[in-house]
């Protein structure tokens, strides 16, 4: 696994459903937001993947566990690692706690490398060696 990347979030009131807690939606939000905070720690962006590497890389699958409810003005932390690389993709594992530790949600989140005809590719050494520092 490698190093976890942490933001930090607060529930703001167009987030909350009928029900007046977090609406499922934003955390799909919040968790593209994280990821891109782990690249951005490790010096990349979604556009400088595909200029340094020549390939993109694209959410292919993305697991939510809802824990506990999320209400107006509650602050949390996303916690965002690498659990697992295969040949073309990476698994990301995302906890949504509470500051104080509490759970609020957990995800795992599949990338894979596609190349521009549109097709897996091989991940670059280059780029899983930066992923995993």
């Amino acid at each position: 696994m490698t190093t976890p990347s942490i933001v930090e979030f607060e529930a703001r009131s167009y987030e909350l459903d009928p029900y007046r807690h977090l609406n499922n939606g934003v955390y799909i939000n919040w968790l593209e937001q994280s990821r891109l905070v782990y690249l951005r720690d490790r010096g990349l962006t979604y556009d400088s993947i595909p200029e340094l590497f020549g390939v993109l890389v694209m959410v292919v699958q993305q697991g939510i566990a809802y824990k506990a409810q999320v209400r107006l003005g509650d602050r949390l932390r996303c916690r965002s690692r690498i659990l697992r690389f295969g040949n073309s993709s990476f698994t990301f594992e995302q906890v949504v706690e509470f500051l104080d530790g509490r759970q609020a949600a957990f995800a795992t989140v599949t990338m894979v490398c596609v190349g521009e005809d549109g097709k897996s590719a091989p991940m670059p050494a280059e780029l899983r060696r930066r992923l995993e520092s």
